[in-house]
Parts: C-alpha cells; sequence; structure tokens
C-alpha cells in the first residue's frame, strides 16, 4: 500500500491546503491502494507529529512500501531528521516520491537531489525564525506592545509608533 503523507502548518491563503496536496499525491498513486496521514498545524522543524509517526510504524510493521508527498518540505524541514527518515524507508523497503520536484530515491542522482532539497528546505525554515526573531526584538526595542498578561503596574494604551497604529505598555500608579 502507498501513503500519502500530507502537512500544512498554518491555514493561510497563499499555503498550500492539506485537500490540495492530497489530490496531486492521490493522482500520482493512480489506482493503487493508498493511506491519508494528515499533520495539519504541525511545523516540519521536527518529526513530532501524530500522522508521521503512525506512518513510520506503518512502514516499519511492513504495511506501506511507498511514500508520497507533494514537496520534500511537505515532509521535512530538518536534514538529520531526513537522513535518518530516509534510512527507516530503505530498511524497509518503502520508495519515496516527490510530486512536485519530480525525483526517484531509488537512485544516485535522486538521492543527491533528495539532500540538496532539503538542506534548502532547513536554511529556509531557519531564515524565517531569524526573521521573525528580529522583528520582535526591534518591534519591542520600539515600545511596541508584545502581547501576554499585562504585568500589575502597567495599562495598555493605544498609540502611534512610527506611523503604525499599536499598543504600549504604561505604567499606571
Amino acid at each position: 500500500m502507498k501513503a500519502v503523507y500530507t502537512r500544512q502548518s498554518l491555514d493561510k491563503k497563499d499555503s498550500i491546503s492539506i485537500e490540495t496536496q492530497v489530490d496531486e499525491c492521490t493522482s500520482r498513486a493512480g489506482n493503487a491502494t493508498y493511506k491519508i496521514y494528515s499533520d495539519k498545524g504541525y511545523s516540519g522543524k521536527d518529526t513530532k507529529r501524530p500522522a508521521f509517526k503512525e506512518m513510520m510504524e506503518d512502514i516499519k510493521s511492513g504495511v506501506i512500501d511507498q511514500v508520497i508527498v507533494y514537496k520534500l518540505d511537505r515532509i521535512s524541514r530538518n536534514v538529520v531528521d531526513f537522513v535518518q527518515m530516509h534510512e527507516t524507508f530503505t530498511k524497509y523497503g518503502a520508495s519515496f516520491i516527490s510530486c512536485k520536484e519530480g525525483f526517484d530515491s531509488s537512485t544516485q542522482l535522486g538521492r543527491l537531489l533528495m539532500m540538496m532539497l532539503i538542506s534548502f528546505a532547513q536554511f529556509e525554515r531557519e531564515s524565517i525564525q531569524q526573521r521573525v526573531k528580529d522583528s520582535y526584538y526591534s518591534r519591542g526595542s520600539k515600545g511596541f506592545y508584545m502581547g501576554g498578561t499585562i504585568p500589575y503596574g502597567f495599562t495598555k494604551e493605544t498609540v502611534i509608533i512610527d506611523g503604525i497604529n499599536t499598543s504600549q505598555l504604561v505604567t499606571n500608579e
């Protein structure tokens, strides 16, 4: 049986929906039987995802012989996790297909391409993390209210900072 694995960390209008991923992957599966594993609301930064874990157990038990994903970064954005996952696939005889990148994990070139692509996916994830961290630091240093419980002795006040409507904590005597 084939596995169709989908993941969507955030439900945004410009992200690829679970449904779109399923449609693409199931059409790639053709008439073969398949089982869908979906992790909605989970990041690809690690493998702590319930459907992913279930799929890996099914591979180890011999139920799954091929994994189909929409794009490589849907299954992992971490090089170490991906290498370990792929070693498990190989050990238990499961092949791997990415619909959009179009490579075959059974060839030397396919494995090289996979490693290059997963490295770029990890780089992209880490770049996004750094931009978010830098943005929070910048906003906080300008006095923007960063959320959370308002501490005793402060009130939240609506202000305009650098032309942006926001909130700021003000001392409440």
